[in-house]
Formats: C-alpha cells, structure tokens, sequence
C-alpha cells in the first residue's frame, strides 16, 4: 500500500535525523543486485498504476521511450489526452550513512535519483511542451522503504519542475558519484548507474496528494482538436 500519511512540510526536523542508530553501516557493501532491483520497482510501478487508475478513472500506460518515465496517464475519452507522467522509484535497504558530509543531508531524509535519469525527465518535459504545446506534468514517486522505524515505508512524489530548481540550486553539492560495485555489469554489459543526484524527504509531498493534482491536472485540460 502507498501511503504516507504526515504533513511533511510541518514536520519538525528531527523527525529526519538519525540520532545514534547503527542500523546502517558506513560503508557500502556495494552490492547493487541489478535484477531484482528491476523486479521490486516494476511492482511498485504497478501498484501506483492501479492507485491512479483507481482514483482518477484515466487510464496508465507505458512510455513511448525507454528513458522517460515509467508511465503516461492518459484521458481516453479524450482522445488518449496526456494528463501527465509519472515516475516510480523504489529505495530499499540502509541509507547513505556519510549524506551529511558529501551533500549536506541527513541520511535519513535523503532521496535519490540516478543522475542520468533525472536529465531526462527535464528533456522528456521539454519535449512535451513542444509537442503538446503546453506543460505536461512529470511526477516523480518514491517508496521510501528504508529500514527506519518511523518513517521507513512511505511514498512522497515531487513535480519536475520543482526538482529541477533545486537541481539548479544546489548543483553539484547535491551530485555523488559511487564505485562501480557487484551487480552493476549484466551479460558483460554495464547497466548500473554510479552518478547519483539527491532531494530531501522534506522537499517533497505525501503520496496522498498525488491523486488530487492529477484530478485537477485532467480537470483543466480540453480536449483536442479534431
């Protein structure tokens, strides 16, 4: 279930740091199991898909392109009318223990995108807004299913226009670039991703209000030309 159930702008700060825990170690085992990364998120993309459908009544589906997000929300009684996109990410296991020295996070609080990925949505955006000849949402959503007692287990979702003014701001002091590590290399081919940008929790919005922004994102659209 997709749930998250906590005003995250109101919540106080310490809410996201990890005090003295040791669940996490700090240094990576590096091991970043390719196919079954690929498996888990394409369960998550599933199950936000039935969220949206099941909420809205528009219809998901899948990209046009291989590097753009994972779905497309569409109004089919529209005439397939792009109501926006939407992209899952699923971050599973212990946080980046040293985000607060590298990119001034605290670990328990840090969200993270692959670099690459996230250049491409900004694309993917623009072409739309070419395209379509208006701006399409991209939605970006994220199961935060980290080991945390408290916070471990909740979905947050941010527009792309807001990730990328942060992206903007912060450059490179959000950028970190891992080792290539065990899992990465599939077939002899490289498929892992070792550039990594990074949000704040805080800097995003409960799962719970994605529904509604897209309601009103369908409510305002007209339906094209024939």
């Amino acid at each position: 279930m997709l749930i998250c159930n906590m005003g995250l702008a109101s919540a106080p700060s310490k809410l996201f740091q990890c005090g003295t825990f040791t669940t996490c170690s700090l240094t990576s085992a590096l091991k970043y199991p390719f196919d079954r990364d690929l498996r888990t998120s394409e369960q998550l993309v599933d199950a936000l898909s039935k969220l949206i459908e099941s909420g809205t009544g528009l219809t998901c589906r899948e990209s046009e392109r291989v590097k753009w997000p994972d779905m497309r929300v569409v109004d089919v009684s529209k005439r397939d009318y792009l109501v926006c996109r939407v992209e899952a990410k699923l971050l599973e296991g212990k946080a980046f223990v040293k985000a607060s020295s590298i990119v001034g996070l605290q670990p328990k609080e840090t969200l993270v995108v692959d670099e690459p990925k996230l250049l491409s949505y900004f694309d993917c955006k623009k072409n739309d807004s070419h395209s379509c000849g208006r701006s399409v949402p991209i939605y970006v959503v994220w199961k935060f299913d980290r080991p945390c007692s408290d916070i471990g287990g909740i979905a947050v979702f941010q527009e792309v226009d807001k990730l990328r003014s942060i992206y903007e701001g912060f450059g490179v002091r959000r950028r970190f670039e891992r080792k290539t590590a065990d899992g990465d290399v599939v077939g002899g081919v490289n498929l892992g991703v070792t550039r990594k940008y990074h949000f704040s929790i805080r800097e995003t919005l409960p799962i719970e209000e994605l529904v509604p922004a897209i309601i009103r994102q369908a409510q305002n659209a007209t339906a094209p030309h024939p």
